[in-house]
């Protein structure tokens, strides 16, 4: 009885993991990793063996990895310069402090680090907006990888933990 209540306070402790991962630059998947761990220590390994541990730590790491170079390759899909990259994650931060808004300031102040970057490099307003929507695009399409990857998690867990 006691490991079924575990169980359920793991799952729901898991929950505010996939509402991180909506927000840029907030480590959901870390997050859902260490209640993973922690179940783990709990359970001695026993239900959740260590290659369970490791099939989440290669979706939470995957996902991660995703969402950080996304906007990258967005932007760079968009024809942005690799020092664009660098002001969009100047953005990112710039953005993210001024615009409290979770997802809005960063998106925000990643666009416009890339766009204003582009528009100084290329003085085409063209090329620096398709720059800027690529690194956009890029970052929204990472977002989801990693919402999708932490609501997978969250499945996996409860399976590894059940079986």
């Amino acid at each position: 009885m006691t490991h079924t209540i575990i169980l359920i306070i793991a799952g729901v402790l898991l929950i505010p993991g996939i509402i991180m991962s909506i927000i840029p630059a907030i480590p959901g998947m870390l997050y859902m990793i260490v209640i993973a761990l922690l179940y783990g220590f709990y359970d001695h390994f026993t239900v959740m063996t260590l290659i369970d541990l490791a099939i989440l730590g290669a979706v939470a790491a995957i996902a991660m990895i995703i969402d950080t170079v996304s906007g990258m390759i967005g932007a760079k899909w968009g024809g942005a310069h690799w020092s664009s990259l660098i002001s969009g994650l100047a953005g990112l931060i710039l953005g993210s402090a001024f615009i409290p808004v979770p997802i809005i300031g960063s998106l925000v102040g990643m666009f416009f680090g890339v766009l204003a970057s582009e528009w100084y490099r290329t003085r085409n307003v063209s090329q620096a907006h398709r720059a800027a929507t690529g690194s956009l695009l890029g970052s929204l399409a990472g977002a989801g990888v990693k919402i999708v990857a932490s609501v997978l998690f969250l499945i996996l867990f409860v399976v590894f933990a059940i079986y």
